[in-house]
């Protein structure tokens, strides 16, 4: 009995010993781990991402070079801004996460270093936040008559109810009458319903097909050509934009068929206010990135949206007409449709009718500035105006016709996507139907017609929640 209980006490202190050891090494590995991780906090917020990449294993090194690493971290702060905190929450065999609070949300942040204290990954997840759907029925002055009516409150209401929305306009096209719905409010802080003619609101990516009939317009006088080279446009600085005998044309940056990326690489480079992520990249910027870019496939062959040449593309127009973007929008096409309250710089009066922007989770967001990327975004407008612009593309008799039936015209055909100029072209079961959404960091738009059946669709939101399957459905029913 002495010798088995001798044998016990010390198969029990050789596992206590084991397992305090093994405490030991946990809480040591774990004191390594909180300390490189708040390294990478502070190197983060001083913009050195090569640094951390530095810290990085050769076996991530291999997936991702130090390029794409900084241009991915400079992204991800331009959307995220500052780190403030980090939490430890666990470890497993795959990695230590920490709970991150940075300036526009939380974050999971996963890391694992291998044996000699390299890291081996590195990831962050937004936390994924559940906003509630409001508790009361949001205003609107739908009069819920007939079954237009009805159909507009089945698809409206569900989104205007939701936590993070606070107003929307929809304008709905039928031949020659125009039906406008209101619902929610101009701000979370002001209960008034957006008005279709005084309220104004940024329209984004929608300004696209606004670039793109400035540019019909110079082709229709002669000005310009489609097919011209868009380095008959830049500085001679610029190398030819070609990939054998195919140069990249007007006319690629219009439909997105020019290979150019969705951003430029050196967007991110400088330092970014997340709430106006655009206002520092200026057109020397930009041109400095053209002067590296190689032209990496044929151009004209295969749809890839950019916001780079949509941007570019208004860079082109200013300089070829020696006046600004907001010049060329007023003047060429807002005034001669009359649309008076369509432009990218608003006066004092204006501001107080703006809208106030709201993000994904419904918070109150700043005005975007789109510096050099004006073609791609930057217009501000109201419901009626943009009734005014769907009409004038439904056949409405105008100074723009000509133009606006050029940027009709199919100038790019694929499996993923039909082009215009500058507009979608998309089929249902009886027609075609062209359309574009927008989307700032605050707002979302949708515009849509269909000119065979004669019928169009306008949607304004002040919240960065989608709004284009409602508007694609209401165009196809």
């Amino acid at each position: 009995m002495k010798v088995h209980s001798l044998m016990f006490r010390t198969v029990i202190f050789f596992c206590l010993t084991v397992f305090i050891t093994q405490i030991c090494l946990a809480q040591s590995d774990q004191k390594q781990y909180h300390k490189v991780a708040d390294l990478i906090r502070t190197k983060y917020n001083d913009g050195q991402a090569q640094d951390i990449y530095a810290m990085t294993a050769e076996v991530f090194k291999k997936k991702m070079t130090v390029d794409q690493f900084v241009q991915g971290m400079s992204k991800f702060k331009a959307k995220s801004g500052e780190w403030h905190s980090l939490t430890y929450q666990l470890s497993n065999d795959k990695d230590v996460d920490y709970l991150c609070e940075f300036a526009n949300g939380n974050q999971i942040f996963s890391i694992k270093m291998d044996s000699d204290g390299r890291i081996s990954r590195l990831n962050f997840a937004a936390v994924q936040v559940v906003i509630k759907n409001k508790d009361y029925q949001v205003r609107s002055n739908n009069p819920l008559k007939d079954s237009t009516d009805m159909l507009v409150e089945k698809l409206v209401r569900p989104y205007i109810q939701k936590g993070n929305t606070s107003g929307l306009l929809v304008a709905l096209i039928e031949g020659g009458r125009v039906r406008r719905y209101s619902y929610g409010s101009i701000s979370k802080t002001q209960e008034v319903l957006p008005d279709p003619a005084n309220t104004f609101f940024e329209i984004g990516s929608v300004t696209k097909t606004f670039t793109s009939l400035l540019l019909a317009k110079q082709v229709i006088v002669g000005k310009m050509k489609l097919e011209d080279p868009i380095n008959k446009y830049l500085p001679d600085s610029i190398p030819a934009l070609t990939i054998g005998d195919t140069p990249l044309t007007l006319k690629h940056l219009a439909n997105h068929t020019s290979g150019l990326p969705r951003l430029p690489a050196n967007i991110f480079n400088e330092k970014v206010n997340p709430k106006d992520p655009y206002k520092h990249y200026l057109s020397d910027s930009l041109y400095h990135f053209m002067k590296t870019y190689q032209v990496k496939e044929t151009p004209g062959t295969k749809f890839s949206y950019s916001n780079l040449g949509a941007g570019l593309l208004g860079m082109i127009l200013e300089h070829t007409s020696g006046k600004s973007f907001n010049h060329l929008i007023v003047e060429e096409i807002a005034h001669p449709l009359g649309m008076f309250d369509t432009k990218i710089e608003l006066t004092k009066m204006d501001e107080n009718k703006f809208a106030q922007g709201h993000n994904e989770r419904g918070q109150a967001t700043a005005p975007w500035d789109l510096a050099s990327l004006k073609g791609s975004g930057a217009i501000r407008s109201t419901l009626n105006d943009m009734v005014i612009f769907i009409q004038a593309q439904l056949g409405q008799e105008n100074p723009l016709s000509k133009a606006i039936e050029l940027t009709h015209k199919k100038t790019f055909s694929s499996i993923e996507q039909d082009m215009g100029l500058g507009w979608r072209i998309n089929k249902n079961e009886t027609s075609s139907y062209l359309h574009h959404s927008g989307g700032t960091g605050g707002f979302r738009s949708f515009v849509g017609f269909d000119k065979h059946r004669q019928i169009g669709v306008v949607i304004l939101s002040n919240a960065a929640e989608e709004v284009t399957e409602i508007g694609e459905y209401m165009l196809n029913r």
